[in-house]
Order: structure tokens, then sequence, then C-alpha cells
């Protein structure tokens, strides 16, 4: 059964030409996310308390509430496309360059790989020992080099001038968040 917002909410046009529409659409599908949250953890909290029939009914609606949050994602996702689409960001693997409005960086392979996994999991947060497994599933670096790689991903940024920024939140980790322009 596909959620019931794959097709995303009534007035979405993906192939807006303006990045406040996107912006628009990125903070809606964040709070349906967060509502959706505490909805779920509010719900499997109270889940133990019911008796054996309510909770069998109420494992249908986490069920439904976690498809409704996938399709969330989902959108919320494809709307971080278009808004790097829309700011002009471009990422060649081949010569691992980045480019934004006109001006472009090259980027070391670790680097390349790093940014390139942030864009792909947009306002997500992923900590050290996460981003060593799933960035570059490469054991043999040290949390040290990751925070290098990030030091140095965050001067490609400042450089090329590109509104994002990567941010570091205690016990949550390291996450590429875009910045409207000023």
């Amino acid at each position: 059964m596909a959620p019931e917002n794959s097709r995303g909410l009534e007035g979405q046009d993906l192939g807006t030409t303006h990045w406040e529409d996107a912006r628009h659409w990125l903070g809606v599908y964040a709070d349906l996310i967060r509502f959706k949250v505490g909805l779920l953890d509010r719900v499997r909290r109270e889940l133990p308390k019911l008796q054996p029939v309510a909770q069998e009914a109420a494992a249908t609606d986490l069920a439904i509430i976690e498809g409704q949050m996938r399709g969330y994602q989902s959108r919320l996702d494809l709307w971080y496309q278009r808004l790097w689409e829309l700011q002009g960001l471009q990422l060649d693997p081949e010569g691992q360059l980045i480019r934004h409005r006109g001006r472009e960086g090259h980027l070391t392979k670790r680097e390349f790989q790093l940014l390139q996994f942030l864009i792909d999991h947009p306002h997500r947060f992923f900590t050290v020992n996460q981003l060593l497994g799933r960035a570059w599933a490469d054991p043999a670096l040290f949390p040290e080099e990751v925070r290098n790689y990030v030091r140095r991903v965050r001067k490609i940024l400042a450089d090329l001038e590109i509104p994002a920024e990567l941010v570091n939140r205690p016990a949550r980790g390291y996450s590429l968040v875009f910045r409207p322009d000023e």
C-alpha cells in the first residue's frame, strides 16, 4: 500500500523556479514529520497499557503512520534536491568538483564522498561513527580524521559561497543545513 501522500500535498509544483517555494515545502514536510514522530512516540509509550485488542488496532495505526512518515520523508528529500538545483549546486563525481553559480572547487576523494553523502541525506544528522560506516565504509579512519574532512568541506562551502552549513549538534552529529540567501 502506497503512503497516502506519495504524490505530495495539494498545491506543490516540483517544477517551480522559485527557491522560496521549495523552502516553503521543506518547512511543511519538516513540520509534518515532527508531528508524526511525536505521535508515534506517544502511541508507543501508551501501547503497553492497552488491552490486547486495542494493542492490535494501535499496531495497525502505527504501521499507517510510519508509512505516511516515509512518504513525507521522500517528499522532503525531493524538495531538498529541487532547492539545490534552484541554488545552482552541482557535483561532478568524475572530476570530484563542486560547482555553484559559476564558481567551482576541487575536492579530494574523501571530501567529495562526505559532501555527496550529506547532500544525499539532507536534514539528517550523523554521528562520527555513522559517517565512518556510511560515507566511507572505512573503519581504518579515526574520528579526528572525520573532523578534519568536515573542517575542509566547511571551508569549501564558504569559499564558493554556497548557502549551506555543515553543522554539528551535540549528541546528534553532523548535518548539511541549507541557509537561505541573506
